[in-house]
């Protein structure tokens, strides 16, 4: 026994120990008249599970009433999973009753212990239970909840099994097991017909000895009769000896009486013996029949099951092959439509060697024009940068001019200053003045001084005449770019660009060059509104960094050191953010060039690729309609196979039925004369004990002779019946070996020729096309989201 199985009917033990049993489980074999069994599954429902009247002490002695016993608890067990947990009691192991019965058998003893736990748990009154288990150790409690699961989750799987197949279906697994369970049966009645066999032979040999015993005594009683006789005749003359012997007849007529009673009963008795015999024979014979019957089915099962294993593996080599078939004819499309394209693309590129012959004799000239707009832009970045310069100068000009003005008004107010102590000095001093013109100089110096700090609105309408005037004039006259060189460089490109307009031979030249020239205009004004912002950015950090530097502040004139540190660090970090941008933008453009050309190429391609595609999902959609009308046929071909072989299935059950009715019959008979027969046996145990040591009359041997004729005749009789018997049971096996091959000749495809094969055979196929219909489905809606998904792109 291994260590979990030990450990199990450790746990069981623990767990019975638990309840106030009548007699305490200790070992197996206290298990085996299933007494402890019903006392539990009593605290379940005390009514479903009642007990036998019978004396528990008569059943723990003989194993035939443990058997009984056994059987009732198990049909109860069975029925109570169906009738009140409605649960499917087909997924439950079958004990063998008759070995826990006679041997304690610890396999079947566990199976009717788990079947009781698991009804306690799934009762109404499971709380008792659960709570004895959770009171039970740890090592108890896990190999209990072990058994249960697995119990349960074999009753859902059958249950799950059941409800998808039905309940008039039977799978192949249903039906071995089937088999099996009525095999384990048929084997263990036979076993117990056999024992009961071999028990009435001891009996019947023990009554034949009897029988010669009372035979001899018999013939011993005669004799003395024949000498009581011959000494009644010599003492005749007596008659008082006459009358006693006289009495003495009477009497011995009166025992002979009863024993030809006696003898007539024992003869019956004897022929129920016989017939009880000859019955045991047949029923052994028929159940040697069956078992080999059974163990035929069983090969007959593993052969089908491994023809089924290879049918299965057929279909999936056919499986694969169907799909390189499908993947080969897309394959095939595909190619068509490269073909196709690859024809379209031949052409496209000979239509555009063409017009590129045509454009290279423009390609000088657009080179060339391509350099002048280069420079054209150049010239005008150069402008835009010089005019941004200026407006920074006039700012700053600006800036200067209203320091000036600040300082000359201080300046003024110190002249005055300056004056009036010079006119303290010339009165406190008596000599004229040295000199008048310094005087003069001086208050014409005054004089201009207020002259200059007069108004803002005069210095603010002179600043920008002074800075177009002298700063930018001068700055143009040393850069080279004045308003004249502008001017005449404008009219000689103008001359220039109306000499290459005459000049021009074809009108799509100049339709080419004004879209490029149009195209450059857009980036050149693009560029340089990006340009200038970027430039005006510059020269405010300019003006800052040249304030900073300086040690001004842009408001009050007062910066502290703190403000100055941060406002570098601010600079340094905004330089380099201007680096980094500079960089970035530059990559930006050679990523902006290169997804444009890319851009295009993708637009040329697409049209294709689209056009490609729609091909590909209109042949998809052709091949899937067809498909799925092909599997739409297949699907109603098969419902009415189904349907055929659901009535063949029924015809066949209503002959089960028939002969599962004629063997009651025949077992309800055999019971019958059983009976007689015991009765029988009974007769001639009550003649033999009646006739010890005693003669029979005549009448009585005749009335023996009479039964014993009518003993052999029953016998000829029971004999010729049972051939008839044979050649009946030799018969309906012909005509179940006919219908067999019948129903193999219309079921071609079936090797078998059986129902249950052809059954299992129509749901795999069923299962097979129904997965092939879903994976269709699917990819029917992948290629509908991918086909929307391009349409979006």
């Amino acid at each position: 026994m291994s260590d979990s199985k030990q450990k199990e009917i450790d746990a069981f033990f623990n767990f019975f120990s638990t309840f106030d049993l009548t007699n305490p489980v200790s070992s197996l074999t206290d298990l085996s008249d299933g007494q402890a069994l019903f006392e539990i599954l009593s605290v379940v429902d005390a009514d479903y599970f009642r007990q036998s009247t019978r004396p528990t002490a008569q059943t723990s002695d003989n194993w035939v009433l443990r058997f009984s016993a056994l059987k009732r608890l198990y049909r109860l067990m069975t029925q109570y999973f169906m009738d009140v947990l409605h649960k499917p009691a087909s997924g439950l192991d079958v004990p063998n009753l008759h070995a826990m019965a006679k041997d304690s058998d610890d396999t079947a003893t566990l199976i009717m212990c788990r079947l009781t736990i698991v009804i306690g748990v799934q009762c109404h009154k499971n709380k008792v239970f659960i709570d004895k288990i959770q009171g039970l150790s740890q090592i108890d409690q896990q190999s209990l909840m072990r058994v249960i699961e697995q119990i349960i989750n074999r009753i859902n799987r059958e249950e799950n099994n059941s409800s998808m197949l039905g309940e008039a279906s039977m799978t192949e697994d249903d039906h071995y097991y089937r088999i099996q369970s009525e095999k384990s049966a048929i084997l263990n009645e036979k076993e117990t017909l056999e024992k009961v066999y071999q028990q009435l032979l001891e009996e019947h040999r023990l009554l034949q000895t009897t029988h010669d015993d009372t035979l001899s005594e018999r013939g011993d009683l005669i004799a003395q009769l024949k000498e009581a006789r011959r000494e009644a005749d010599s003492r005749r003359s007596d008659g008082k000896a006459d009358a006693m012997l006289r009495a003495e007849i009477d009497r011995l007529r009166t025992d002979l009486q009863k024993s030809e009673d006696n003898l007539a009963m024992m003869e019956n008795e004897l022929d129920k013996q016989t017939a009880l015999g000859t019955d045991l024979t047949r029923k052994v014979e028929d159940l040697q029949a069956q078992a080999d019957e059974a163990s035929k089915l069983k090969d007959r099962v593993d052969e089908l099951r491994h023809a089924n294993e290879k049918l299965n593996k057929v279909e999936n080599v056919l499986d694969k092959y169907k799909k390189k078939l499908q993947e080969a004819s897309e394959l095939r499309q595909r190619l068509k439509t490269l073909e196709k394209q690859n024809a379209d693309l031949v052409d496209q590129n000979a239509s555009l060697e063409e017009e590129y012959r045509k454009v290279a004799a423009f390609k000088p000239l657009m080179e060339s024009y391509k350099n002048q707009i280069s420079d054209l832009e150049h010239k005008a970045s150069s402008r835009t940068q010089d005019m941004e310069t200026l407006k920074f100068e006039l700012e700053q000009a600006r800036t200067k001019l209203k320091i000036l003005t600040e300082e000359r008004a201080k300046d003024s107010e110190t002249i005055e200053l300056y004056q009036e102590r010079v006119r303290e000095l010339e009165l406190s001093d008596p000599r004229p003045p040295k000199s008048r013109a310094r005087q003069d100089s001086i208050d014409h110096a005054a004089s201009s001084g207020d002259a200059l700090a007069s108004p803002g609105e005069e210095v603010d309408d002179e600043e920008d005449e002074n800075a177009m005037g002298l700063g930018g004039e001068l700055h143009d006259a040393e850069s080279g770019t004045t308003m004249t060189d502008l001017k005449l460089q404008i009219r000689k490109l103008k001359r220039e660009l109306e000499a290459v307009r005459k000049n021009e031979a074809d009108a799509s030249r100049v339709l080419v060059l004004e879209n490029l020239l149009d195209d450059a205009n857009r980036m050149k004004s693009r560029y340089e509104a990006d340009y200038l912002a970027t430039h005006r950015e510059k020269l405010v950090l300019q003006r800052d960094l040249e304030e900073i530097r300086s040690g001004k502040s842009m408001g009050d004139g007062t910066l502290s050191a703190e403000a100055a540190i941060a406002l570098r660090q601010r600079l340094n970090e905004s330089v380099d953010q201007l680096d980094v941008l500079r960089k970035e933008h530059t990559e930006l453009e050679v990523r902006f060039e290169t997804q444009s050309k890319e851009l295009t190429i993708a637009k040329s391609d697409l049209t294709l690729v689209n056009k490609d595609q729609l091909d590909i999902l209109a042949s998809l959609r052709e091949s899937v309609n067809e498909d799925k009308a092909g599997l739409e046929a297949d699907i109603e071909r098969l419902q009415r196979q189904n349907k055929e072989l659901a009535e063949k299935n029924r015809m066949q059950l209503e002959q089960v039925n028939a002969l599962l009715l004629e063997k009651v019959n025949l077992q309800s008979e055999g019971i019958g004369q059983r009976e007689k027969m015991l009765q029988r046996e009974r007769d001639f145990g009550d003649l033999r004990a009646s006739l010890s040591g005693k003669d029979l009359p005549e009448d009585i041997k005749q009335r023996l002779l009479a039964l014993h004729e009518d003993n052999v005749n029953l016998k000829e009789s029971l004999k010729t019946t049972s051939e008839k018997l044979t050649k009946a049971k030799a018969f309906i096996k012909n005509q179940d070996k006919l219908y067999r091959e019948e129903q193999a000749g219309k079921n071609v495809g079936n090797a078998s020729g059986m129902f249950e094969e052809g059954e299992v055979s129509m749901r795999s196929q069923i299962k097979i096309l129904e997965d092939d219909l879903e994976r269709q489905k699917a990819l029917n809606v992948e290629l509908k989201k991918r086909y929307m998904l391009e349409q979006e792109v």
